[in-house]
């Protein structure tokens, strides 16, 4: 009993000396009042970004896909007609309003992220391969006087028709020739079987070709001269 005396003793000089105590002065920095509440609640923080979209002040230039940017409005004007249909119907319509602001913070996002069009420097293109150059086409030149006249006195050594045209075939294989040059060589031979046979070994080798109309003078008959127009024309 003495000690439940001495408990109650104690509690009541304590209530009576929060009574009489007065309060302490707040510090010099801070006012007189109490802190206002503090919301239970999740706070949603505001980045400067918005506030400056919302005021209007985001003038900077930037570079963006024109393509995704129209996708995205029109997902969001798709998905705002949804919601203005489905309004009246339950939660549906919220959802859909819900996912159309998403789409709008996204596409917020994409421009906030696009750069600089002051700075903006893509990476060039690698221009196009060029197909490689055909080489040139040869050159091709007539055979030079001087090795055309050391040819036809090697065939005036030959006394018989086959070995000039041996000689003859020797040097048309290495070298190309002009009409007059052919005709230089057809007094070679005596017969006019052997002069055709040399137009034919020589003709492929011919570079003036639109000039064959004057070895029709070299041949006497005009069946020698139908063949010699056969073969120019061949």
């Amino acid at each position: 009993m003495k000690a439940l005396f001495v408990a109650i003793t104690l509690l009541t000089a304590v209530a009576a000396s929060a009574q009489n105590s007065q309060p302490m002065p707040p510090p010099p920095s801070q006012g007189f009042g109490t802190m206002p509440p503090v919301s239970s609640g999740p706070q949603q923080q505001v980045r400067p970004e918005d506030n400056e979209f919302r005021r209007g002040r985001r003038a900077t230039l930037v570079v963006v896909a024109r393509e995704e940017v129209e996708e995205r409005l029109a997902r969001m004007e798709q998905l705002l007609g949804e919601a203005y249909e489905k309004s009246g119907r339950g939660n549906g319509g919220r959802n859909k309003l819900r996912e159309a602001r998403e789409e709008i913070e996204d596409l917020r996002d994409l421009l906030a992220e696009a750069p600089d069009v002051r700075s903006y420097n893509p990476r060039p293109m690698p221009a196009p391969q060029q197909p490689p150059m055909p080489p040139p086409a040869p050159v091709y030149q007539p055979i030079a006087d001087a090795m055309l006249r050391s040819a036809l006195k090697a065939m005036d050594r030959e006394p018989f028709a086959d070995d000039k045209m041996n000689v003859l075939e020797d040097v048309a294989n290495n070298n190309y020739f002009l009409v007059s040059q052919l005709l230089q060589v057809l007094p070679q031979f005596q017969f006019s079987k052997d002069k055709l046979e040399a137009v034919r070994l020589m003709w492929s080798r011919v570079l003036d070709k639109q000039n064959g109309y004057q070895l029709y003078n070299a041949f006497q008959f005009s069946n020698d001269k139908a063949e010699v127009k056969r073969i120019i024309s061949g």
